[in-house]
């Protein structure tokens, strides 16, 4: 029977005294039976009688008579059905490995001592809440053929559920335990309703199989640790809330659906490796100790989670959202790259995990302060920096990586696009509906929202801190990819009115903003070929000038005076690709590649050209010379 269906015998004709008949043709309650007819009334009794103490006063010693009344021939006791709803019972309450076939009603139970039902067979469950056992209530070893529900109790020093199987529900909402919850190798079938617990001591519920998920809602414990250590959970476990004084044990433990601990408060370590095939949910947790968290998951939600002391995410597989998280201390997340060990050094193995890559992705870090954020080997490819604080100061270690431009040709340009870093919100950006196909083509799938997609501006700030990172990590080449994502959002920001869209148009066209040495020196291949056609064209006189002397014989003798001159080049005629011609043109060119004159004798036109190649191409050699430089250099 349960409180909702529970049906009130007659009450005890004594008067002001509410305690059940005993029935069996009596009209008292055990408590005012006198006592020949509690003699009668016991042998009446036997194994399967069903046994009315509800609301009745009883010694301890009255109980272990009607057990002894009801005992089978294997010496335990057996009842058909037992209520001691709203029950008082001086002493302990003894029902060890008894034999209920119906439910147990001990709604309001209370007793001066202890409640042992060890090694008890309940085959309906029992009801028995808002109980109270000052020295305790035990399961131990007992066969739950229903719901064991304890919601409410007020226990004293031990509450142990232990090495038993639980076919229904298994509650224990709102009770208020003044020692320790003891609950380990329990299988439980149905839902668990652990929520709103109060324990003065530890908490353990390991080596525990809960198949149709478990609620801890706002549990605490102020003093003592959590243990759930080896312990499956077959559908949604839910920690919301949970306040933790000590210690989180979770070595070995398994979780197959979502896991939430949003709202939680831990205070000690986090010890073991534990196993998440769903979603994890750390939102609005706060870690009050630094911690070491080992972990294989496929998501690890950390929005606006606070790490007061630092901690370090050793994790697998997963990925990883850190949205608004505080980090008061330093912090470090790392893509731990071999499998787990427990206590005992020996390997956690992955079943469900091993066909996949075990990389952590880290998929957002908006409205974080990254000054105190270490990324070991984590793979950067889908992260959201925008709205991220101090990121000039993020530390990358190992194995990081990025996005990358698609492969190919741009549209049916010869063209394509160029190998470097890029962040998603730029991917986004470029991906967007409102760009030529062509351009968007290959970079995946566009925002979901305009809203979603930051200016250019915003951009052009976060590849500009994740450079001066690079650069202050003596990480020259890693530094010159997010100068070109600087650079490339500067570019498109500006409109083409303005004179500096067009110098960085050029810019970029020529050099790749000086870090693209093969588009620098093919420029300058392409100048100097232009030059030494045109030279050999238009610059090249027909033939070199020769040197005229000049001057008058006085009739009467005397000095001659000498005007010595020049005659002026002469534009080529004729076959203008010579041999020689070509030679005189390479040499101009070369000597105008190092800024030199190369003392040719030149056309007007030649004149003009050596002096546009003395200007252009010394710029298109330093150019190239600075890209190399760029990619070859590395931190002292």
């Amino acid at each position: 029977m349960t409180l909702g269906t529970y049906q009130k015998n007659p009450t005890c004709i004594t008067d002001d005294c509410e305690g059940d008949q005993v029935g069996y043709g009596h009209n008292r309650c055990a408590t005012h039976l006198p006592e020949e007819e509690f003699e009668s009334w016991l042998s009446e009794l036997g194994p399967g009688a069903e046994v009315h103490l509800a609301r009745t006063h009883l010694p301890e010693i009255i109980l272990e008579r009607i057990k002894r009344a009801v005992t089978d021939e294997d010496g335990k006791p057996s009842f058909g059905s037992l209520s001691l709803r709203q029950a008082t019972i001086e002493g302990r309450i003894d029902l060890r490995y008894a034999r209920f076939s119906t439910e147990l009603d001990f709604y309001g139970l209370k007793t001066s001592s202890y409640l042992d039902l060890e090694g008890a067979q309940l085959e309906r469950g029992i009801h028995a809440t808002f109980i109270e056992a000052p020295s305790g209530v035990d399961f131990y070893r007992a066969e739950v053929g229903g719901t064991l529900n304890l919601e409410g109790s007020k226990i004293g020093s031990r509450l142990r559920v232990a090495r038993c199987g639980i076919d229904g529900s298994f509650l224990l909402r709102g009770c208020e335990v003044d020692g320790e919850v003891e609950c380990y190798e329990v299988r439980v079938s149905g839902p668990a309703y652990l929520s709103n617990m109060s324990v003065a001591g530890d908490i353990t519920f390991r080596d525990s199989n809960f198949s149709n998920g478990a609620q801890f809602y706002y549990t605490k414990t102020p003093s003592g640790y959590f243990n759930i250590s080896g312990s499956e959970f077959t559908k949604l476990a839910e920690f919301e809330g949970i306040h933790i004084a000590h210690d989180l044990m979770w070595e070995r433990a398994m979780f197959h659906d979502d896991v939430t601990f949003d709202k939680a408060e831990l205070a000690g370590f986090i010890e073991g490796a534990a196993q998440f095939h769903g979603e994890v949910n750390f939102a609005r947790t706060v870690f009050r100790s630094p911690i070491t968290m080992q972990a294989c998951a496929r998501s690890m939600e950390f929005r606006g989670a606070r790490f007061e002391a630092g901690a370090t995410l050793m994790l697998r597989y997963a990925s990883v959202c850190m949205t608004g998280t505080t980090l008061a201390a330093p912090t470090s997340l790392i893509a731990y790259g071999r499998h787990f060990r427990d206590m005992f050094g020996d390997i956690i193995e992955e079943p469900k995990l091993t066909l996949e890559e075990p990389s952590v992705r880290l998929l957002d870090a908006s409205s974080v302060d990254t000054s105190n954020l270490t990324l070991i080997d984590v793979d950067l490819t889908l992260c959201r920096f925008t709205g991220a604080f101090n990121l000039d100061q993020l530390r990358l270690e190992g194995r990081w990586r990025f996005n990358n431009p698609p492969d190919g040709r741009i549209g049916a340009t010869p063209f394509s696009w160029t190998k470097r870093k890029v962040i998603e919100e730029e991917r986004q950006w470029r991906a967007h509906r409102s760009r030529p196909r062509f351009l968007r083509h290959g970079w995946g799938d566009p925002p979901d929202s305009t809203q979603d997609e930051p200016g250019l501006a915003t951009l052009m700030s976060t590849y500009r801190q994740l450079r001066k990172g690079r650069e202050d990590a003596k990480d020259e080449p890693g530094a010159n990819d997010f100068y070109y994502g600087e650079m490339e959002m500067r570019r498109h920001s500006q409109s083409w009115g303005k004179a500096e869209r067009w110098l960085l148009q050029a810019y970029w066209l020529l050099s790749g903003y000086g870090l693209r040495a093969s588009r620098a020196f093919g420029c300058l291949v392409a100048s100097m070929t232009a030059t030494i056609l045109l030279m050999m064209g238009f610059g090249l006189p027909q033939t070199s000038p020769k040197q005229e002397a000049t001057g008058t014989v006085p009739a009467s003798g005397g000095e001659v005076t000498f005007e010595i001159d020049k005659q002026d080049p002469r534009n080529p005629t004729g076959d203008k690709f010579t041999g020689e011609r070509f030679e005189k043109a390479l040499n101009v060119t070369l000597n105008s590649v190092v800024f030199r004159s190369s003392g040719q004798d030149l056309t007007t036109a030649g004149t003009y050209l050596e002096m546009a190649s003395r200007f252009c191409e010394p710029v298109l050699l330093g150019l190239g010379v600075l890209a190399v430089r760029g990619r070859l250099k590395r931190g002292s």
